[in-house]
């Protein structure tokens, strides 16, 4: 509650109690020191009084009289104060009384002293000593009322004075919280209306040389420190840190505040640059000459840019420039211009040339055309259409385009890709097909692990549609991680399963194989699951096994040492001769289902599988049949030697949890 209150309103009420408070505990110490001055005074007299009255009482004692007690009566009369007196002799008998007093109420209040204070009176006993004998004693009970009533008036005095201190207080309240806020106010006024951030301040000044200054001094330097600091920071933001030029955050801000512009009537030209084999440059004279490059580059392109052009790079080999309120023809123009600008950038590195060029992407766009998510697209969908026709070759987009059309639906495939690696909203699920024994009967289970996607609405994605895509944009070895991860997960929780297993192939992208990513999966599934690795065999096609085995074989060593097959697929449709298949360290080799599909009527592709089977026989190679679809294929693979079949009449593509279920 108290914290509500403002710096001023606070000193006021705190002021306002102090004086409060100093005025009450003034009255309070006022009243007190007057009441034990009135005792004083009170005891004073009554001494007086007695000391008067001494001589007078010890003649009497003496020598008693009548008229010498009258005398005594009328003396006392005189004082207006004394209510009542008794006299004492020696043998503490009562010789004589003045006023009405209680003679044991008061010997009472005087046995332990000669003084005694009631609410009205003050009992005071002298004795009435004579040249040091002491011949009895007097009692006097004086009427304070009169000292009462000089209390009162002081006290009514303070009463009437009190209200005019805490006016003033209030006041002196008043000005020293204007006074003392004030600093406090200009400093918050400026707080308030600066905004360094934007290079606004509200500079702040004093006269005082005290702590008020310091504070100014130190708000006035924070603000500009505050304000370098933001101008770093919104460069820092807005700018590439290798080439200095914008960056992606800076153009696309810029870009979605064109898409808004409605007094913007010629329309805007946005351009993709990428360049093209630029990671071949980094690969082979290193990161930091490749960075030279870039910023060679961009200096160079920066003599062609057009004067309110914005120039910026997006990522590693990306660059993106956004020419406001100028036609398409202006656009196509500079297109040219740029290819021309890019087509053969030299640069020299350790006595070394070397060049690059760039596929560039053009999209002419108007206020409210596109969403940015839909621009950016529609630019990356025609650098993607630009690349694909070779390099520096450039694309204007084209809505109606097909090839556009088919780029633009990898690109979503590519997306939903990567949805179902992460958190969906597409997913993947494994399925699992027969992989059955031809020569001889067994209760073990054999299969090949197959992938399929379903998109967001639970639609199928055939793997034609979408492993096309992923080996485009680069993400098999991501598919083959979690389709090896996930199986391994799957199965390990099922000891009965794996028991009954004899082989479980997972098919392998060539590109996987070198993939440092994948390689390092494999080698932590290795440590973290619990299962027999000879029951795996991984697989790869026949087209890409001849290069990425060259590129391979420390990892094969590995996998070889912990007794993982590896088996040849599709074996017989590509460029591999059978001396390669005898040089190979395969254990399996998979019979494309070509062959097996036209065997009973072309003599030769019996006689290949035949052949096949022959030289895997002599390397200890088991084989598989693939297209496996009626009886007859069966019986004549069987004569043939091939140790396994695979295909629909053995066994269709079923998810892998009913397997698990069995």
């Amino acid at each position: 509650m108290w914290n509500k209150f403002s710096i001023k309103i606070q000193l006021i009420i705190i002021i306002s109690l102090v004086v409060v408070a100093v005025e009450v505990a003034t009255m309070f110490f006022v009243l007190k020191i007057q009441k034990e001055e009135n005792n004083k005074n009170a005891i004073i007299e009554a001494k007086a009084i007695t000391k008067s009255l001494n001589n007078d009482f010890v003649k009497y004692i003496l020598n008693p009289s009548a008229d010498l007690l009258s005398d005594i009566s009328f003396r006392l009369k005189a004082f207006q104060n004394i209510k009542s007196m008794l006299v004492f002799d020696e043998a503490n008998n009562a010789i004589y009384k003045y006023g009405t007093i209680d003679k044991e109420s008061t010997k009472k209040y005087l046995k332990d002293s000669n003084t005694f204070f009631t609410q009205d009176s003050l009992y005071i006993k002298n004795n009435l000593v004579v040249d040091n004998y002491n011949f009895g004693y007097t009692i006097l009970d004086v009427d304070l009322t009169s000292f009462k009533m000089r209390q009162e008036q002081i006290t009514n005095t303070i009463l009437v004075i009190f209200p005019f201190a805490l006016i003033f207080g209030s006041f002196l309240a008043i000005f020293f919280s204007k006074s003392y806020t004030k600093p406090f106010l200009n400093l918050l006024e400026a707080m308030k209306k600066s905004d360094p951030t934007k290079d606004n301040i509200k500079y702040i000044k004093t006269n005082a040389s005290n702590e008020i200054k310091d504070i100014f001094q130190g708000f006035n330097t924070q603000m500009e420190q505050i304000s370098c600091a933001s101008k770093k920071l919104q460069f820092q933001a807005n700018h590439d840190q290798l080439t200095g030029i914008y960056n992606r955050f800076y153009m696309d801000k810029t870009i979605e505040e064109t898409l808004k512009d409605a007094n913007n009537t010629k329309g805007n030209n946005a351009f993709l640059i990428d360049l093209d084999q630029f990671k071949l440059i980094n690969d082979s004279v290193g990161n930091e000459a490749g960075d030279n490059l870039l910023k060679m580059l961009v200096n160079h392109y920066k003599q062609i840019l057009p004067k309110d052009a914005l120039f910026g790079r997006i990522d590693g080999d990306s660059f993106s420039v956004l020419l406001k309120n100028s036609s398409k023809e202006f656009g196509k123009q500079f297109l040219q211009k740029s290819l021309e600008a890019l087509s053969d950038f030299r640069f020299s590195h350790n006595n070394e040339t070397h060049s690059v060029s760039a596929s560039i992407a053009l999209v002419h766009f108007k206020a409210f055309e596109f969403t940015l998510n839909e621009l950016l697209k529609a630019v990356t969908v025609s650098l993607y259409t630009a690349k694909q026709k070779g390099r520096n070759k450039s694309h204007i987009y084209d809505k109606s385009d097909e090839k556009t059309k088919q780029v633009s639906i990898e690109i979503d495939t590519a997306k939903r890709i990567k949805e179902a690696l992460g958190n969906g909203p597409a997913r993947f699920e494994l399925f699992a097909q027969d992989i059955v024994p031809l020569q001889y009967e067994s209760d073990k289970i054999g299969y090949e692990i197959l992938i399929r996607m379903w998109d967001k609405d639970n639609n199928f994605i055939s793997p034609d549609k979408f492993l096309g895509a992923a080996e485009r944009y680069q993400l098999m070895s991501a598919i083959d991680s979690y389709v090896l991860w996930t199986y391994l997960e799957t199965v390990t929780k099922n000891k009965k399963h794996i028991n009954k297993l004899h082989s479980a192939h997972i098919n392998l992208a060539g590109s996987s194989l070198n993939n440092p990513d994948f390689q390092a999966k494999v080698k932590e599934a290795i440590e973290y699951f619990d299962f027999p690795w000879e029951k795996l065999e991984l697989e790869i096609t026949e087209s890409s096994a001849i290069g990425s085995f060259n590129m391979a074989n420390e990892f094969i060593s590995y996998l070889k040492s912990k007794k993982i097959g590896l088996a040849l697929d599709d074996f017989g449709t590509g460029m591999a001769s059978f001396e390669y298949l005898k040089s190979m360290p395969f254990d399996v080799v998979k019979i494309d289902g070509s062959f097996v599909k036209d065997m009973h009527n072309d003599p030769t592709d019996k006689a290949v599988i035949k052949y096949i089977q022959e030289i895997a026989s002599l390397k200890n190679q088991e084989t598989v049949a693939e297209y496996v679809e009626t009886k007859e294929d069966v019986e004549e693979l069987r004569k043939i030697g091939v140790t396994y079949g695979q295909g629909y009449y053995l066994g269709k593509p079923r998810a892998l949890s009913s397997w698990l279920e069995e």
